[in-house]
């Protein structure tokens, strides 16, 4: 096997953008339509592993459980918290919270949303036995009351600003009691029903899931009476199939094709600044990955300009540590990471590397422009003298690896800002018992745990710069970049994405503008 310089690599990449990719029949494929589509089609990168909602935080999943389900609270585009189940909440003394839930709301197979539901759904999400996905969500919760059908009240352990902000987002999801009970857990997956928008009609996996407007829905029919949900995961055919007319939204739109979509008469580019951090999230138990300094070592290797500005047009931005731009606690302060191949080889010196291998196991279009990071990336560690390889992997593999925790090396995630603060992504994803709880270390626990629960912002802001130097020592992830998510639109949609990737087709962000 060849193998390439990082040079070479991003040069290759890079020119397989514009023109090279697609096929030159492409150029004024875009047909006009010229009946009313009542049906919305969207293409993504990967297939859905999971529909139920407290088990997959991947990005293609939560695209259709967020349409599916419905939240308590509800984050807006515009990054505020409005109501979604509950129609009100307030805070009784210090960790007390009391909801009102709306009334009248039906599942979809018809039956009554109670507030049994919803403590039932939370309860599930920290239940040891239920091994969820969400388990570190919302665990500030210590028990929770349904005294009458439409009345919630959450008791928290400590005094826990942030839980309605928590009910918003991953973890936060309603499932019916009552349905789910009766049939189990798999077949729950296997056909499941929420209050959201759209209701579950069939899935080919492979190929497209099927889904309907739930006319009844508490918050407005959407604008459209079916959703198709297609997997197309090379970033070619998913681009020929908006510009020929046969989709409506692709998501993951590659930054070197931007201009493609801009420049067709029928299609847009619409994004937003990402409210997370795409990494390279670590096995720290496997060597050499255990040593700190290798780590350091591979975080210096990376050019992260060069990823910006060759892999994706200036489209992002280079990290400099675990918490997003934009999050509340980020400090403006720190410098981007540093690209430093000469010290990267003198750590890898003092740790006493030899030479063993380093693995990136990928998967194509998980998140935008992934294998070709991870082969961009790899060369770079090359230059730095460090053994790497890629991995290709399919999407049941990763989750099936991700939830046994049994990466071998690194594997890409791109975790989430759920609440706009470090609480709820580095903390909620690195913390103990966390999706990424590969690595511990005292100090950083202390910190996270006591800035979860205090109500002194000056306290948490200091709590995190430290956690962020002791990170930037550890490494449990390599931040990569804080790219723009983009997505290809046809001109007829009118649609606001959300920075946090939750794709929702509701009424408030979501139009069809057909003649």
């Amino acid at each position: 096997m060849i193998e390439l310089t990082r040079r070479e690599v991003l040069k290759g990449m890079a020119g397989l953008g514009a023109a090279g990719a697609l096929p030159h029949i492409l150029s004024g494929s875009a047909q006009a339509q010229t009946t009313k589509k009542r049906e919305l089609v969207v293409a993504q990168g990967g297939d859905i592993s999971k529909f139920d909602p407290h088990f997959s935080t991947s990005s293609n999943d939560i695209r259709v459980s967020f349409n599916i389900f419905d939240n308590l609270t509800s984050r807006h585009p515009n990054g505020k918290l409005y109501p979604g189940l509950a129609t009100e909440w307030k805070l009784e003394g210090q960790t007390t919270y009391r909801f009102k839930l709306r009334p009248g709301v039906k599942w979809h197979n018809g039956d009554p949303f109670t507030s049994a539901d919803a403590k039932f759904s939370i309860e599930r999400t920290y239940d040891a036995a239920a091994k969820t996905m969400v388990a570190t969500a919302l665990s500030t919760i210590d028990r929770i009351e349904a005294p009458d059908p439409l009345t919630l009240v959450i008791h928290t352990k400590k005094p826990d600003p942030l839980l309605p902000a928590r009910l918003a987002f991953y973890g936060g999801q309603v499932v019916p009691k009552k349905y789910l009970e009766a049939v189990g857990n798999d077949a729950f997956n296997a056909k499941p029903v929420g209050t959201g928008p759209v209701r579950f009609v069939s899935w080919v996996k492979d190929d497209k899931l099927v889904l309907e407007a739930n006319p009844a829905y508490w918050g407005g029919k959407i604008d459209a009476d079916r959703v198709v949900v297609r997997s197309i995961p090379e970033a070619a055919p998913r681009i020929a199939a908006l510009l020929k007319g046969e989709v409506d939204v692709i998501t993951q739109l590659p930054p070197d094709h931007g201009e493609r979509v801009a420049g067709n008469s029928a299609t847009k580019v619409q994004g937003a600044l990402y409210a997370g951090l795409y990494v390279l999230a670590v096995n720290s138990k496997r060597p050499p990955l255990d040593n700190p300094l290798v780590k350091q070592a591979l975080s210096l290797a990376i050019d992260r300009d060069a990823i910006v500005k060759e892999l994706w047009r200036g489209r992002g931005i280079v990290p400099s540590g675990p918490i997003a731009k934009g999050d509340n606690h980020f400090d403006p302060s720190l410098p981007p990471l540093a690209y430093n191949p000469t010290e990267a080889r003198e750590r890898l010196k003092k740790a006493g590397y030899k030479n063993e291998e380093v693995f990136i196991e990928t998967t194509v279009a998980y998140v935008s422009n992934d294998k070709t990071m991870a082969e961009a990336i790899v060369a770079m560690w090359r230059d730095a003298g460090i053994n790497a390889k890629v991995e290709v992997i399919e999407y049941s593999v990763r989750a099936q690896k991700n939830r046994e925790k049994s990466f071998k090396g690194m594997f890409w995630s791109d975790p989430t800002s759920t609440l706009g603060d470090p609480d709820g992504m580095m903390w909620r994803l690195l913390g103990p018992g966390g999706p990424q709880d590969y690595w511990r270390q005292p100090r950083f626990d202390e910190l996270g745990n006591a800035a979860r629960f205090s109500v002194d912002e000056k306290f948490r802001g200091g709590a995190y710069r430290e956690m962020t130097k002791i990170f930037l020592e550890n490494f449990p992830w390599i931040p990569v970049i804080q790219p723009y998510e983009d997505y290809g639109v046809q001109k007829y949609v009118e649609w606001t994405p959300n920075p946090n990737q939750q794709f929702e087709i509701r009424r408030f962000n979501f139009k069809f503008h057909r003649a």
